[in-house]
């Protein structure tokens, strides 16, 4: 191994921002998916004719557009919890020339690019039930061979950085996926840009309007576009994934050559995989049985309770955001994603101040406070929005827009003294010496979330007539619950004084 990366002592940022191309990349493809494939899902599910089907059987009255869409995007999270530890360790004990990680990313991130742009592509089919059965055959390839090079493209950062450093290096990443992830909300007006400079005016058009629950494009009045055939006009999101795609696969490029150039500072290339010791397998069973005290072993369990209650109101959201302002706020998906890029930001500018104000008056009353806050911004949004009448064109009126907009810059900083202070919170009731056993725990509840979370959001929607303000309803009141069960946690704090840099670490590991 190298002397010089042995006697490392400041981090290298050009390189680590060069290792987090590829964690851009995957972060861009995400926000695209997450953002355009359930507005998708949702005109073809609306043409085959779901809400029918369901009313005209008593004992599938709970079916719904929104139901079924939801349970789709949970594909994602129950192949990570599946599959995604699996191809981590396999990566680990990858031997090439190109190390451990880059032939998993080199091979598959192409390919769930090319199986990305299919989405859209097999939308177009004109039959809306073979549409669907394409469209659900390449999401599954999409999502299967993204879990397979996920695990590895965050493994990077480690490999190349001494422990000491990868609580800086992991800022760096972090940041390198914000800017994937903003890009991708911007990328449907890059496209949209593109398509009017390349002469495709209607596309480009098209894009920018609004749309139906059937994904029918609708004119300023509210009014189905008709082609020249006098047939509907949907819209076509396939340039908004190409363009995803394509910049997706430059940031793989990007790492590529920043690899192949530094391949001689990977801390990991001559560390040979070794099995587990019979001692290791022996440490791995005294760990079930925790020497913590009854009591905190109460507050992990309300805690991990809490935190569960508290991810099924947060991943509800990005499901179902774009469908609500298509539907209520009459906006395109396109608008609706700036939307959220005002959201992101918002939590990610708040992230140092939320954990100071955690250091500084404690980690449960700085959850307490963005739980009770984000609360109310959505209690408030949901009565006004149901309480002042809408404009004459459907769409939400301009006090509600204001409410809306607040909730979301207010409700982002809310979000932001959540996340960064639970992981602390359980992982301190455990202590330095279970850190990745109390890790297990936290992302046990929050991978739980993960998949109930939209199933029930979309389920009452659905009861509400598929009233997408009512996914405010769901939040608040899943917000509210945690709030309430985190009130029985007593311990997780750091005493005054404590050393916490294991615990910064810890957090800062678990993250990657």
């Amino acid at each position: 191994m190298s002397e010089k990366v042995e006697k490392q002592e400041k981090l290298n940022y050009k390189r680590t921002f060069l290792i987090g191309f590829g964690f851009m990349g995957c972060m861009l493809l995400w926000s695209v998916y997450n953002s355009y494939v359930p507005v998708i899902l949702r005109g073809k599910l609306s043409q085959l004719g779901i809400a029918e089907l369901a009313g005209s059987h008593a004992w599938l009255a709970w079916l719904s557009v929104p139901l079924i869409v939801n349970a789709i995007m949970t594909i994602d999270n129950v192949f990570g919890v599946v599959f995604q530890p699996h191809f981590g360790k396999r990566s680990d004990r990858t031997r090439s020339k190109l190390g451990k990680r880059m032939p998993y990313i080199l091979i598959c991130l192409p390919i769930c690019a090319l199986f990305f742009t299919f989405v859209p592509v097999a939308a177009t089919v004109r039959a809306a039930g073979l549409s669907i059965l394409l469209m659900m055959a390449v999401i599954i390839c999409f999502n299967f061979v993204m879990s397979i090079w996920r695990s590895p493209v965050v493994s990077l950062m480690p490999d190349f950085t001494p422990s000491e450093l990868q609580s800086d290096a992991n800022a760096v990443i972090n940041i390198m996926g914000g800017i994937g992830q903003m890009v991708g909300f911007v990328v449907g007006t890059i496209a949209s840009t593109l398509c009017g400079l390349l002469g495709f005016k209607v596309l480009s058009a098209n894009l920018k309007a609004g749309t139906n629950e059937l994904g029918e494009v609708l004119d300023a009045n509210g009014n189905v576009v008709l082609n020249a055939a006098g047939e509907p006009t949907y819209v076509n999101y396939t340039p908004v994934f190409v363009v995803a795609a394509v910049i997706a696969v430059l940031c793989l490029v990007v790492l590529y050559f920043f690899y192949k150039k530094n391949k001689q500072y990977d801390l990991s290339a001559n560390v040979g995989f070794e099995s587990e010791t019979g001692e290791e397998k022996k440490e791995k069973i005294k760990i079930k049985n925790l020497p913590i005290t009854k009591e905190e072993k109460r507050s992990l369990f309300i805690m991990l309770g809490s935190l569960f209650l508290i991810n099924n109101a947060t991943e509800a959201i990005v499901p179902n955001f774009t469908n609500f302002a298509n539907d209520t706020l009459k906006v395109s998906p396109i608008y609706s994603t700036l939307m959220m890029a005002v959201f992101a930001v918002s939590l990610a500018v708040f992230g140092i101040p939320a954990g100071r104000m955690g250091r500084k008056i404690g980690r449960k009353k700085t959850i307490m406070i963005g739980l009770g806050v984000i609360v109310a911004m959505f209690a408030v949004y949901l009565v006004v929005s149901q309480i002042l009448p809408a404009n004459t064109d459907g769409s939400v009126n301009k006090f509600t827009w204001i409410i809306l907009w607040v909730a979301l810059v207010v409700g982002g900083a809310a979000v932001g003294c959540i996340n960064i202070n639970t992981l602390p919170l359980v992982l301190a009731i455990g202590g330095r010496e279970y850190v990745g056993t109390f890790t297990g725990y936290y992302y046990t509840a929050t991978m739980s979330a993960s998949v109930t979370g939209p199933i029930l959001c979309g389920l009452v929607i659905g009861l509400f007539k598929e009233d997408y303000n009512f996914m405010f309803l769901f939040c608040a009141a899943f917000f509210a619950l945690g709030l309430l069960a985190i009130t029985g946690v007593k311990h997780g704090e750091v005493a005054k004084g404590e050393d916490t840099a294991w615990l910064d670490e810890a957090v800062q590991n678990a993250d990657d």
